[in-house]
């Protein structure tokens, strides 16, 4: 097995495990990767239509402590499926199985090694494969993602995250000098500690100094500390992507992107300007020109997260009409809650921690609300509305619910799901354990 990895990434991930993570924790909380939850996996990449039930494979590449493979093994615990871990730190796979025994999952399969080695490691085909944070650490991330598509099924499908260029665009000035700053011969705990005393030294114009708010979090005491100093400003091999160089590094592999999942309507532009007549240009653009722009517009997506899948039109739609809707996240379960608190023409604010959103509705909002628990197929939502709703017409309820979907779905609180499916062939979101 050959071992074409960067040995100082190696020695980094060795000394320096991230994120850092106590397996002590487990008893008190599972930490959600969004981009893992089979739900929105199923939304974008089966069309809402997978049976996660019997079978299903998945592989954590590049699995560090753990946060992608425990969330993964603890929605699939109840499940016929198998994880498997790959990294080439032992440090990092140490504190991934402390905490996979911790909450006692006995579904996942540990390898160490590298990802360029995929092809050789006889692990056969996945069904799932996660890859979150890892590429852009590669000496080629063409070859890394070559390396996983080798190892796909037919119907397969990635999770990816990828570091953006603009959102941060002042990491890579204080990694610029840090790199000139530094003795090129000193030790790890030498680099952070010179590194430390140097951005303390910093003047208030300096771009990452300007904006270290934004990133602090990252290293101080209280967050990853020098684990994150390291990772954030240090690190070996750290390459950014924008929109377009997604698409092409996709297309090279045959592969399709199959949508953002996290706060896709930071990729809308027509979302981040106000001027009429430039919404109704940008609207006019093919999607992904939209999404370059839309990163360029912002300037704040330092990281992009993204599913890709060999076939085309795998993200479920409301043109199927045989498929239901289920409200996500802090609304699961709430759908009729939120329909009663909708009062035709005053605007309904809903808070959710650090985000919050208002709609103004109607008695046909209110009616399609209702009906948004998993179970009802779209058609016969709209049955329902023209039934109940006095006035109403089929077209009329087509209209709100597309409204709504466009709404809420980009912000990750509706997805599209074959009827009667949560909690039979996807994991019932409601136990305990998916939210503690």
């Amino acid at each position: 097995m050959t071992q074409r990895f960067l040995k100082e990434v190696k020695q980094q991930y060795e000394a320096l495990p991230y994120p850092v993570r106590d397996p002590a924790e487990e008893s008190r909380r599972l930490i959600q990767t969004i981009g893992d939850n089979l739900l929105v996996v199923n939304h974008f990449c089966y069309r809402g239509r997978r049976d996660f039930q019997s079978g299903f494979r998945c592989l954590v590449a590049g699995g560090g402590t753990g946060d992608s493979l425990i969330y993964l093994a603890e929605q699939l615990r109840f499940f016929d499926a198998e994880i498997v871990y790959l990294d080439l730190s032992e440090a990092s796979r140490a504190i991934a199985e402390q905490r996979a025994r911790q909450r006692g999952l006995t579904n996942i399969r540990w390898l160490t090694g590298s990802i360029m080695d995929l092809p050789a490691l006889g692990v056969g085909q996945f069904d799932y494969i996660n890859c979150s944070g890892v590429l852009h650490h590669l000496e080629s991330t063409e070859g890394g993602l070559a390396a996983l598509n080798s190892v796909l099924k037919d119907d397969g499908a990635m999770f990816i995250m990828l570091y953006g260029r603009y959102g941060r665009r002042e990491v890579y000035d204080m990694q610029a000098l840090l790199r000139e700053y530094l003795p090129r011969d000193a030790s790890i705990p030498e680099k952070i500690a010179m590194g430390r005393k140097l951005l303390a030294a910093l003047p208030a114009t300096n771009s990452f100094r300007r904006n270290i708010a934004m990133w602090e979090w990252e290293f101080a005491a209280d967050g990853f500390g020098d684990v994150g100093f390291y990772d954030l400003l240090l690190h070996s091999q750290d390459r950014c992507f924008d929109v377009p160089e997604i698409y092409a590094l996709a297309a090279a592999e045959g592969l399709h992107l199959a949508g953002f999942p996290m706060r896709g309507e930071r990729y809308d532009p027509c979302k981040l300007v106000t001027d009429p007549a430039v919404r109704q240009r940008l609207a006019s653009m093919p999607l992904p020109q939209r999404q370059a722009l839309a990163e360029q517009i912002s300037s704040t997506l330092r990281t992009h997260e993204f599913y890709l899948t060999r076939r085309d039109h795998t993200v479920a739609s409301l043109a199927d009409e045989d498929s239901a809707l289920l409200l996500f996240w802090s609304l699961l379960g709430r759908h009729r809650w939120m329909a009663e608190q909708i009062r035709p023409g005053q605007a309904f604010t809903y808070e959710d921690g650090d985000r919050s959103f208002s709609m103004v509705g109607n008695e046909v909002c209110r009616a399609l609300l209702t009906a948004m628990g998993g179970n009802t197929p779209i058609h016969r939502i709209y049955e329902q509305v023209v039934a109940t709703v006095p006035g109403a017409t089929r077209e009329v309820a087509r209209r709100e619910l597309h409204a709504i979907y466009e709404f809420l779905h980009p912000a990750g609180y509706l997805y599209i799901l074959e009827p009667g499916s949560h909690g039979t062939k996807l994991p019932d979101y409601l136990r305990s354990e998916y939210v503690c």
